[in-house]
């Protein structure tokens, strides 16, 4: 009886898809996070790994874009397509540090906010194929999602244990 526990349990720990434990990480930021860019874009937006959720007719998902004064720079509206979420902005004739801060749902239901930045009016800097990989870490494209599935992996080991632990009680 603790096999066939076992072995259900461990067959359901491989069934289970490693996109389950995600949270809407941000996977590409138009412009790029940390970029610095001749002149301020129309429309900023960000891609996340999962479809954003949409409930009913109320978009529950946001990005807010302020300039260097603290000011808001975005429509109030943010348009959501699958995966990923945009705004336009209604100054352009900016310079400076422009911050960038999103809402949104990811496809587990989960609320996700962040925050990123980019400079308008400094000449862009050329990258390497080297510093191209910097970019990436810094802009949050990373493996990091490894990390919460060995945490997630050691909770259902410990569950295992103590669901057993439990079975051995019962069967004495």
């Amino acid at each position: 009886m603790i096999k066939k526990i076992l072995v259900l349990t461990v067959a359901s720990l491989f069934a289970v898809p490693v996109a389950a434990f995600a949270h809407g990480e941000m996977v590409q930021a138009t412009p790029a996070v940390d970029s610095k860019i001749l002149t301020a874009p129309i429309e900023v937006s960000i891609e996340f790994d999962g479809k954003l959720q949409i409930i009913g007719n109320t978009n529950v998902n946001s990005i807010e874009v302020k300039d260097n004064q603290g000011q808001l720079i975005s429509s109030p509206a943010s348009v959501v397509e699958g995966n990923k979420i945009s705004t336009r902005l209604q100054l352009t004739d900016i310079t400076g540090l422009v911050s960038v801060h999103y809402r949104i749902v990811s496809e587990d239901g989960h609320p996700v906010e962040g925050d990123y930045s980019f400079t308008v009016g400094e000449t862009p800097v050329a990258i390497s194929a080297q510093g191209e990989e910097t970019a990436e870490e810094e802009a949050g494209v990373s493996e990091e999602s490894g990390s919460n599935l060995l945490i997630n992996g050691i909770g259902i080991v410990i569950l295992i244990g103590i669901v057993l632990v439990i079975v051995r009680r019962i069967k004495k």
